[in-house]
């Protein structure tokens, strides 16, 4: 697998851990696509005055910078052989149909992470495009914990997972990606044998709604003081570590039944939440006894507090964040629909999907079915003329 040039999409916490990640470990060009706004040119602008971004991770920091920023697709990705998109899931479609058109046929476009459902969207407009030769991959989860610590300056990665699962179509590329990958990312990602296993194993359409729903569930309106605002990962209660294994088991019934009913579809890396936490994190969890453990003794979740918005003097639980309007749409109700395809009951998760569409002003579910009048705008396999189990364990 010959790379020699990488374009990084976007400007988040992500894309700057991977600059001085990605330049530590590959020789080759380092790309940076951001087409919103001056947004390429602040960035070129206060890269050039600091001369490079800097990542701390523990005691050791990494130095890197792109060679080229640019809003312009074409400048960006006509030259890439391999396209990072470390975005959020909404961006998947609108980022692809404004680069698609310039990249070469040889080209890999990948989503970290990719959430639930990222094949249907790509391949459509690929196909849509005629640029079917392109590849496609999508990583589990982030790598990383990571926050900008002062934009296009500097980034503090909190934590790193031990290893991550990746999934690319056609399958027959995933294994040699899958080690440049891990070269080039500095971690082992592991070659997951279809794109069903990473809908069926996103695990943030677990830990994100389903711990929001445990800490604000009847608590919507319930104001916080900067060092009042619950604990994330490390506030996961008795209760919302049941409702979390509660979900997970939902989802691993659905994992059975397909591979009952097709039983040539390797879905055994379909892990439950606590066995995904202990191969994810390892020696970061101090207390591997309990889920709810997992989660608060995990060394790399330490300090991370819920999302919320300022009201005032004071702060509201934010429920426009992503850990929300992502995980739901691109995550839950994308397992939902398959589900409904096998006809599996998932009433944990029903609960979830029903309480916080309310939350974020949105209808999913009417009926038990999902019927709603928002369900256009999720990343569902019937969204793109999907509608049998055997369409989707191809890919």
């Amino acid at each position: 697998m010959k790379i020699n040039t990488i374009t990084i999409c976007g400007g988040g916490n992500a894309a700057h851990a991977m600059i001085p990640i990605i330049q530590n470990h590959f020789s080759g060009k380092v790309n940076l696509f951001l087409p919103f706004g001056d947004e390429a040119e602040h960035f070129q602008k206060l890269i050039d005055q600091k001369k490079y971004l800097t990542a701390t991770i523990g005691d050791n920091k990494l130095y890197g910078r792109p060679d080229k920023a640019s809003k312009l697709a074409r400048e960006a990705c006509e030259d890439a052989d391999l396209i990072l998109m470390p975005l959020p899931a909404f961006a998947h479609e609108q980022t692809l149909l404004k680069i698609v058109p310039f990249l070469k046929e040889e080209a890999i476009i990948g989503a970290i992470p990719a959430r639930s459902g990222f094949e249907y969207a790509a391949l459509k407009i690929l196909k849509d495009s005629k640029k079917e030769k392109i590849k496609i991959f999508g990583m589990q989860t982030l790598p990383w914990a990571c926050r900008i610590k002062e934009y296009a300056v500097s980034v503090n990665i909190l934590g790193k997972k031990k290893s991550v699962g990746m999934a690319a179509f056609p399958h027959k590329i995933t294994s040699d990606l899958a080690s440049f990958l891990s070269r080039a990312l500095d971690l082992k990602v592991e070659p997951l044998p279809n794109m069903l296993t990473l809908t069926l194993s996103n695990v943030g359409q677990i830990i994100h709604p389903g711990i929001m729903y445990g800490l604000f569930k009847g608590k919507e309106k319930v104001s916080y003081q900067k060092e009042t605002v619950p604990l994330f990962y490390q506030g996961v209660t008795k209760n919302i570590a049941q409702r979390l294994k509660g979900m997970s088991d939902e989802i691993l019934v659905l994992t059975e039944k397909i591979k009952v009913l097709h039983r040539n579809v390797n879905l055994d890396h379909v892990l439950g939440l606590k066995d995904w936490l202990i191969y994810s994190y390892g020696d970061s969890i101090v207390d591997k006894s309990t889920l709810q453990t997992c989660f608060v003794t995990n060394r790399a979740y330490q300090g991370l507090r819920a999302p919320v918005k300022k009201g005032g003097d004071y702060f509201l639980p934010d429920f426009q964040a992503r850990y929300l309007t992502e995980d739901v749409p691109y995550g839950l109700v994308v397992t939902k629909a398959i589900a409904q395809l096998v006809k599996v009951d998932m009433p944990i998760i029903d609960e979830v999907i029903l309480t916080i569409s309310k939350w974020i002003g949105k209808e999913y579910i009417k009926g038990h079915f999902l019927e709603g009048k928002d369900i256009k705008d999720a990343r569902i396999p019937q969204n793109y003329g999907i509608n049998y189990l055997e369409e989707i364990i191809v890919y």
